[in-house]
């Protein structure tokens, strides 16, 4: 075999392309092996050959062996091992004829294969040991010299190019780079003298699945229909030509041609099996139309054939699957049978079936239960991405299913990305096609949302005309119009509003949905009393739409301003707070926070309402009662309930360490990386919720958050204020609720926020409430919006007296988590970081090279000995300053019967006006950890900077497992079970991201850590005044005062010393 090669790689010469017969030099070859003198007789036979004939015997031997390797040849390694050496001897062979330019030898004919390129054969081999890049890149070269060897215009040229492009496309799905090697051979296949009808016909109509199956319906179209006029009386290219037609109109919603496209398939179908395929096929697009009759008739009448052996595994998959998907909504039984059905031959179905089992069997059955359904999107997206990562329209759907979910969950500018990356990939698709329909529905939805009435109409009336495709009277259309014509009711557009109402009447008489829209067109019209009567009769004909009828007769009279809404209004809360309820336990944390806009919207609704319906001051303070700290209620909540099962706190634990892999990730600026691990944690967190929560105890934990229970629990001795920022006309509001033991709620507005003065805070909140309130009863208040940034507690009436000595009073996180103010406890933790600029064991000696733009705090050191002083020999006392203030060693006191932690450094808040500026600005002091938040989709950030921490702020990424700079995202994931007090004196650590759920920072964040108060800065903070306030309050709390008296009188206590800093003894709150 040497001296073959040697000869082979010294021809030279080209010869006309004419196939060398495989057949006769292979038994030639074999005979010679029988030789006693084996090297003299291959010389003498290699003496008889062509250049071409010598050229090609190490292909043709390698060839010959892989014929004789049988077997199993991925898990027999001697097997795969002969096959390989079989492999690598065409390829020395093709190299040699390269090397001699004697084409001729790239081609044989075999008794069995007939003409075949030797690439080809190499291609096919390579497929088989899985060498799939080595295979792709052999197709395309197959292609490529047929066309040099033969012309582009020839019969060959087109055969083999859609022989390759199958082979290429059939293993991955590739269509993409199917058609890309199918298009230089189309004007051979169109026109050329010298291609048979038939080899056209079969190029034509591969080349048309291909488009079909990226999208571009038109072009697929064309050229079958370019197949159409080659086909001839061959029945199977009858059958592929018209069920790849019949699909094609169909989608585009000419029925009636495609069903005589499927009816001539049906006739000319070459196999039981081609007929079962399609007829499957049929249904499945009959569903997908809305035609669901038709589609159940027609999988239906397969049924008989099931039983065959003609029919595979994968037929039979198919077909249960097909009949689970059918009955998915109208008979959930029928279709969990017929699931549990297909996954019987699930193995023997390809990963992109599998993943869309994965959808049809347990996404789309569970509409309305987002654990259930992202937990299926995130194992059907993880398949996708492991095992098939090129299918189009399967892509596609993933995109739209993302996106869905995203919008139920309300994270709306997460789900645009999803749907406009769908969108642009969908732009090829034919004009009717389903998927694109349903995402220009979605995306109006979404401008909807956001209040894009510009967008919105193009989107809406882009689907309008596609939807025509499909037939006037079609589902898809109709819905088309319904959404057209609830955009011209919120727009006004009282003519537009009659069309659409005109069409939609005509196909879907005395429906509730007609119903419903007659009468939003009677009110647009002007015709109040009709729109009334209209209502009613609705809520008589379809009670099993009470909740819904509720809501219209509140909104219809809300926008009358009738005192009538009080009818309905209860019964709209009943309804709306058990589904958010509900709702939020199908949420991770971190999502629970989109619903804020919607809770705040609900609320604001009925306060506004209260001033023309004052019987609903009651039912306006459940709403406020009920949204304010919702989220952090439901997250508090589920902790207390789960802490005392063990695999649930397991579970904790493992959710704990992944959020700091997050805060890691985030800190090397691994994208990917921090995405990954948030869905894991995502994930994880719902599973939580569905593998341990006790429903029915999580649902008596929300009893308490109304309003009849604070005034069963109030006593005599208390008032209690709920204030209040919300929406009217367009404009913020202040109000508040007063609250009195056997008293009516009363409810009194305070202004505009707008007008609001800082100074005048007395005159425009304190003097409008205090006709309600007495010196002899403890108040306590919650503030809502702006209130949580301003100190009112301290704010002086006209004779200078502040509101907290006037008044026993206590600010709270929430009027039904009232907890007694207890002492300071008998351990006690403070912890101090002075030095901001020098590396750690050189404190107080700056060195330029470490120098950062954190100022150092000189009395942060003075600030802990004076505390060690006030609390000497009351209660237990441990003190850590400077290199010992780490964000490692806060953490390590989770778990630990802390009562007091007391932390003095530098604190932070930057919101995401901020953390976008600072993006913008390379040179913004802020810039790098604004880059690493903002790539971990962190919209605010409020903190601790703890030892090195300013070293961490300044670098462009973090590799160290601590970063020096504590975050409130993770405070909360530490636990302390018996702190009564947390301080934080440091600058602004009581602000953060407001919501109806209170601020979202570090108050929050210690108070789901477990403490039970908290002192906190709304402003800068003087330093030394820090110090002061902060030794004065704790020798108070030392003398045996509670937090709340000790806090009080310290402030009394230095403002009677030194009035003329009153600003600085007011830098801190209390919060209770």
């Amino acid at each position: 075999m040497a001296i073959i090669l040697m000869v082979s790689q010294n021809s030279y010469g080209r010869v006309k392309s004419t196939p060398v017969n495989a057949d006769s030099i292979l038994l030639q070859y074999f005979r010679l092996l029988d030789s006693d003198n084996l090297e003299a007789e291959c010389n003498k036979w290699a003496s008889t050959k062509s250049e071409t004939e010598l050229a090609i015997i190490p292909i043709v031997v390698g060839f010959g062996l892989m014929n004789q390797v049988e077997g199993n040849i991925m898990t027999d390694s001697i097997l795969y091992e002969a096959y390989l050496s079989a492999i690598r001897l065409i390829e020395k062979g093709i190299t040699a004829i390269e090397q001699s330019g004697i084409n001729d030898a790239l081609y044989m004919t075999t008794g069995d294969a007939g003409f075949v390129p030797v690439r080809y054969i190499l291609a096919n081999a390579y497929d088989k040991v899985y060498k799939y890049i080595e295979a792709d890149s052999a197709y395309v070269e197959t292609a490529k010299e047929i066309g040099r060897d033969f012309g582009v215009e020839s019969e060959e040229f087109v055969f083999w190019t859609n022989k390759c492009a199958e082979s290429l496309q059939r293993k991955n799905k590739n269509y993409e780079d199917a058609i890309h090697l199918l298009l230089p051979a189309k004007d051979a296949a169109l026109y050329s003298s010298e291609v048979a009808d038939s080899t056209a016909c079969d190029y034509l109509i591969s080349l048309a699945r291909n488009y079909q199956r990226v999208g571009n319906h038109d072009e697929a179209k064309a050229l079958a229909h370019e197949a159409e006029k080659r086909s001839g009386s061959n029945h199977r290219r009858i059958f592929y030509v018209s069920n790849t037609l019949g699909e094609l109109y169909w989608t585009e919603g000419a029925h009636e041609t495609a069903c005589r496209y499927f009816s001539k398939a049906e006739t000319n179908a070459p196999s039981l099996q081609e007929f079962f395929t399609a007829g499957i096929n049929y249904a499945n697009i009959m569903r997908k139309s809305g035609f669901t009759k038709l589609a159940e008739t027609t999988l239906l009448a397969l049924d008989k054939y099931k039983d065959s052996e003609e029919l595979g595994f994968d037929d039979l998959f198919n077909f249960y699957e097909s009949l689970g998907v059918l009955y998915t909504f109208s008979n959930p039984e029928k279709s969990k049978v017929n699931f549990q059905k297909a996954e019987e031959y699930i193995n023997w179905v390809g990963y992109p079936e599998f993943v869309r089992h994965i959808l049809n069997s347990q996404v789309y059955p569970n509409e309305g239960n987002s654990f259930k359904i992202i937990s299926a999107l995130d194992r059907a997206e993880t398949i996708y991405n492991m095992l098939v990562a090129n299918d189009p329209r399967l892509i596609n759907e993933l995109l739209m299913l993302k996106g869905y979910y995203l919008m139920d969950v309300r994270d709306y500018k997460t789900a645009r990305k999803y749907f406009e990356a769908a969108y642009v990939r969908m732009l090829d698709y034919a004009s009717g096609d389903p998927q694109m329909l349903k995402v220009l529905k979605y995306l109006g939805q979404l401008d909807e949302i956001e209040g894009n009435d510009i967008r919105r109409e193009y989107y809406l009336n882009a689907g309008l005309r596609r939807a025509r495709l499909h037939g006037e009277s079609s589902d898809s259309y109709l819905d088309a119009v319904a959404d057209l014509l609830h955009f011209c009711l919120q727009t006004g557009d009282s003519g537009s509003a009659h069309h659409y109402l005109d069409t939609y009447r005509n196909n879907r008489p005395d429906s509730f949905d007609t119903r419903c829209y007659e009468y939003q067109v009677e009110k647009l019209d002007g015709k109040t009393e009709e729109a009334e009567k209209s209502l009613i009769q609705i809520k008589k004909d379809f009670p099993e739409q009470r909740n819904l009828v509720n809501l219209m007769f509140q909104r219809f009279y809300a926008s009358q301003h009738s005192p009538k809404i009080a009818d309905v209004a209860n019964d709209v809360f009943a309804d709306y707070s058990q589904e958010v309820i509900c709702r939020l336990l199908f949420m991770s944390n971190r999502e629970r926070r989109n619903m804020e806009a919607e809770l705040k919207s609900k609320r604001d609704e009925i306060i506004a309402a209260r001033s023309f319906a004052p019987a609903l001051n009651e039912l306006a303070l459940n709403y406020s009662l009920f949204s304010k700290g919702l989220l952090f209620h439901t997250q508090n909540d589920i902790a207390g309930i789960l802490v005392d099962n063990d695999s649930a706190r397991m579970e904790m634990s493992v959710i704990k360490g992944l959020k700091a892999q997050l805060t890691q990730a985030i800190n090397s600026l691994d994208e990917e990386l921090a995405y990954t691990v948030q869905s894991q944690i995502d994930s994880r967190e719902r599973y939580l919720i569905d593998d341990y929560l006790d429903r029915d105890t999580f649902n008596r934990c929300f009893a308490r958050y109304n309003t009849k229970s604070l005034l069963d629990d109030i006593t005599s001795k208390e008032l209690m204020i709920d204030f209040v920022e919300y929406q009217d006309s367009g404009k913020r509001h202040l109000g508040c609720f007063i609250i009195e033991k056997a008293q009516p709620v009363k409810f009194i507005g305070l202004g505009i926020v707008d007008k609001l003065d800082n100074e005048q805070i007395y005159k425009e909140i304190w003097s409008n409430i205090e006709i309600c309130i007495s010196t002899d009863k403890r108040i306590y208040f919650s503030t809502d919006g702006i209130l949580n940034t301003m100190p009112i507690e301290f704010a002086e009436d006209e004779n200078g007296v502040p509101m907290c000595e006037k008044y026993d009073i206590h600010r709270v996180f929430h009027l039904s988590d009232i907890r007694q103010s207890k002492g300071i406890g008998d351990r006690v933790e403070v912890i101090g970081v002075a030095d901001h600029n020098s590396p750690n064991g050189v404190a107080g000696r700056l060195d330029d090279g470490y120098r950062g733009n954190w100022n150092d705090l000189a009395g942060v050191e003075t600030e802990l000995y004076r505390i060690a002083e006030s609390l000497d020999g009351i209660s237990q006392y441990h003190r850590i300053f400077n290199d010992d203030a780490t964000e490692a060693y806060v953490k390590s006191l989770s778990g630990q019967p802390v009562t007091t932690l007391h932390i003095s450094t530098h604190g932070f808040y930057l919101g995401e006006d901020e953390l976008t500026k600072a993006f913008n600005d390379t040179t913004d002091f802020n810039h790098n950890i604004a880059r690493r938040l903002l790539m971990g989709n962190r919209t605010s950030v409020s903190g601790l900077v703890m030892r090195n921490g300013n070293l961490s702020w300044k670098a462009e990424t973090i590799t160290e497992d601590e970063d020096g700079i504590l975050t409130s995202e993770e405070v909360e994931t530490l636990y302390f079970p018996g702190l009564s007090l947390t301080v934080l004196s440091a600058c602004e650590t009581g602000l953060g991201e407001l919501s109806t759920d209170g601020v979202w920072g570090l108050q929050r964040a210690f108070r789901i850590a477990g403490s039970a108060s908290l002192i906190c800065s709304l402003r800068q903070v003087k330093d030394n005044g820090a110090a002061d306030f902060m030794a004065e309050f704790y020798r108070q709390a030392a003398a045996g005062q509670s937090v709340h008296d000790a806090f009080y009188n310290a402030r009394k206590e230095l403002l009677s010393h030194d009035p003329t800093n009153k600003a600085v003894w007011s830098s801190f709150i209390l919060i209770e």
